[in-house]
């Protein structure tokens, strides 16, 4: 019906017009089309590739285009028993702005973001996504948080007012339902169920968050220290209690916080657990690999260094550390002085923008 109307044949029932034209067709040669063609040409290629992007949310229609129809890949998406979302939840996939991704990650890479929530990344439901949040003044965890989640989302950063330094970066990335378990962080109970080997990957990721190294003074030179921070007792002694069992000797002690820390006056003990023997802190390093940039660094140049010599530490080793120091410590300040200026450009930008709509 469609040829005759383009044509302008006009005939008394739509069936007299497709059986004319279909009539004329067959007298010059003009083969029907079969209506199943199309879907026998589907191959497993295909469909894989179907599934993939109806996973990282595309519509039926869309991946459809002007292949096949939105049908035929609802029914090749079900032969593959993928779960299909609801219509609400399809409209939504349709107009965001920004594509999210499962996790598709190992459980090495789901413990070491188990081992970072315990520090300062913060995630919270946000409709249906969840988002996952760190607010920093060191551009080395703003590249670690852009790293881990560029891949699974859109990362988004801006500056605002700190207590402490005045100003820092706040990141943030809405991901996939399928981050919910960074929702809250895993309980002790939980982490007893990790093998040695992810274990050691929760540890990287805790390192990354809280944890320090540092050169001190021992009683015939001076050598470094891993350290981890936390407030949380029953985490520590977790930790104490497995590297204990993997041969290590490590150590919790504990301080008073500064009390006007928060802003206002709220007493609290910072506990610590610490790795001293130069044969440890550098066994540590070997076997927990830190993907914090500054991190990183102290930990290279610890085990080229140090660990690698058998002298004393020379003074050579000492004063690369310090340089190491300086040079964070600048890239830290210049981080939150671009911070400051880029709030102090938004607040402007808003300001001339409001005095227009008001004149």
């Amino acid at each position: 019906m469609k040829i005759a109307e383009i044509y302008g044949l006009h005939y008394k029932t739509p069936k007299v017009g497709e059986s004319t034209i279909l009539y004329q067709l067959k007298r010059n040669g003009i083969n029907r089309r079969d209506p199943a063609a199309h879907i026998r040409k589907v191959t497993d290629e295909m469909v894989d590739e179907w599934v993939r992007r109806y996973k990282s949310g595309e519509s039926l229609k869309r991946i459809a285009g002007s292949t096949v129809s939105a049908l035929t890949v609802w029914n090749h998406l079900k032969s593959r028993d993928i779960k299909l979302r609801d219509r609400v939840e399809a409209q939504i996939q349709a107009v965001r702005k920004h594509e999210r991704k499962p996790f598709l990650g190992n459980n090495t890479e789901k413990a070491y973001l188990m081992g970072l929530r315990y520090g300062d990344l913060d995630a919270v439901r946000h409709g249906r996504a969840i988002r996952v949040r760190v607010s920093t003044t060191h551009p080395a965890m703003a590249n670690l948080f852009q790293t881990l989640f560029s891949s699974y989302g859109f990362v988004h950063r801006y500056p605002r007012e700190a207590d402490f330094t005045g100003f820092e970066w706040t990141l943030e990335a809405d991901l996939d339902q399928s981050f919910e378990f960074l929702l809250r962080k895993a309980s002790v109970h939980e982490l007893h169920g990790f093998s040695s080997f992810e274990f050691k990957f929760f540890l990287a990721g805790l390192f990354d968050a809280e944890g320090t190294l540092s050169l001190h003074r021992k009683k015939f030179g001076k050598s470094f220290e891993f350290c981890i921070n936390s407030v949380d007792a029953i985490l520590l002694e977790f930790i104490r209690v497995r590297l204990s069992d993997a041969g290590f000797h490590p150590i919790i002690d504990s301080r008073n916080q500064d009390p006007e820390r928060l802003g206002y006056h709220k007493e609290g003990r910072m506990l610590r657990l610490s790795l001293f023997r130069k044969s440890e802190v550098c066994r540590i390093l070997q076997e927990v690999h830190p993907k914090h940039p500054e991190r990183l660094m102290k930990a290279l140049l610890i085990t080229q260094e140090f660990c690698s010599n058998l002298a004393p530490m020379r003074e050579e080793t000492v004063q690369k550390w310090v340089d190491l120091g300086r040079s964070i410590k600048q890239e830290r300040d210049e981080f939150v002085e671009e911070a400051r200026l880029s709030l102090l450009a938004t607040k402007s930008l808003r300001g001339g923008l409001r005095s227009r709509n008001l004149g």
